[in-house]
């Protein structure tokens, strides 16, 4: 436009006057659209339900309800065998019944009390949690695993759960007698049995004489402890490639692995006690311990990696899927550069 022209109001604002004043003109229909952002905040989560995804409330909230309907087996009537008894003929008129021996012994002390093997088999893996987690980075470098306090807690409540749950049903549908049932249920050694008569005192001893099978004990112990073996194993990423490289290595590792197995000498023991102290018989420990060491299996497997793949080993599966989600769009990407690289070459030479 001439200098000398007058220019219009439409000619100022698209001509001469744009060289000297920024003029904001809103973008393209096809980059910005009316309303995107309340379309944008509408579809994305509510505070609220992100809160109950990142802390796994579902889950915690069923694992506490399926604990409530385990603990409600305990309020169930345990079933009602026959007493044990044993026959002896005098001869062929006279016949008396003594007291079985298997379940005859003297009830002894808990080494193990049911208060003290709830606190120490349930502090014991959550301070060593916390420590790996939150002190134990400050002094060394170790990974830190987003979410481990979480997903740890949860592996450690679903086990007891089910650990509880199998327990406490097997224990009042089995009905086993203990080996001190007749020193528990308070038996009238004075009396005459006839062999048929209950001579039992002392009712809630009875019901406690009738839940040998299996060991509750054994179970949480093994359920605990078991779980804090592969916790400790899976940080610990003990099966890695150069092992056996150097001997100080190979033997730092193996170090490790023993270290890692600790708890479960101490489960051990735990369940040798309850023979030991007369509460149980040997079967009820073993089957006590399969549970546990069943249910911990369960509960790590379905929060964490296999402790056997070094890659994985340690991580919660969301961290799993998430680094394997990464390295699938990183393996895309790079396929896709080396598409492009080479229709770039075959261009080039096409040219030529």
């Amino acid at each position: 436009m001439p200098s000398n022209a007058t220019a219009t109001p439409f000619e100022l604002e698209r001509g001469s006057a744009s060289e000297f004043l920024s003029v904001t003109t809103p973008p393209p229909a096809s980059v910005w659209k009316p309303h995107e952002e309340d379309d944008a905040s509408a579809n994305r989560p509510k505070r609220w339900l992100r809160l109950l995804n990142e802390y796994r409330v579902a889950e915690f909230g069923a694992t506490l309800v399926m604990f409530l309907v385990a603990k409600s087996f305990t309020l169930l009537a345990v079933n009602d065998r026959p007493i044990p008894r044993i026959e002896i003929r005098l001869n062929s008129t006279t016949t008396v019944y003594a007291r079985d021996p298997t379940v005859d012994e003297k009830k002894l002390y808990e080494q193990v009390p049911m208060w003290s093997l709830i606190v120490f088999g349930l502090g014991i893996p959550i301070l060593t949690n916390l420590l790996l987690n939150f002190v134990l980075p400050k002094i060394r470098d170790v990974r830190v695993i987003p979410h481990d306090v979480r997903d740890f807690l949860l592996s450690l409540a679903q086990g007891v759960t089910m650990s509880t749950l199998l327990t406490q049903f097997t224990k009042h549908v089995t009905g086993r007698f203990r080996p001190s049932f007749y020193d528990m249920c308070g038996w009238d050694y004075d009396a005459v049995w006839d062999g048929v008569t209950n001579l039992c005192t002392d009712a809630a001893g009875e019901k406690e004489g009738r839940k040998s099978f299996p060991s509750g004990h054994a179970s949480f112990a093994w359920v605990t402890m078991l779980l804090l073996t592969l916790y400790l194993l899976g940080r610990s990423r003990l099966n890695c490639s150069r092992r056996s490289e150097s001997a100080v290595r190979g033997g730092t590792k193996a170090l490790k692995l023993f270290l890692c197995f600790v708890p479960c000498l101490a489960a051990s023991w735990v369940a040798i006690t309850r023979s030991i102290d007369n509460w149980h018989h040997y079967s009820d420990i073993l089957a006590g311990s399969i549970i546990g060491a069943i249910s911990a299996c369960l509960a790590y497997s379905y929060n964490y990696g296999s402790i056997f793949c070094w890659k994985y080993a340690g991580l919660p599966c969301e961290a799993i899927h998430e680094k394997i989600k990464s390295e699938s769009m990183n393996n895309n990407q790079e396929a896709q550069g080396k598409l492009v690289n080479r229709n770039t070459r075959v261009s080039s030479s096409q040219r030529v």
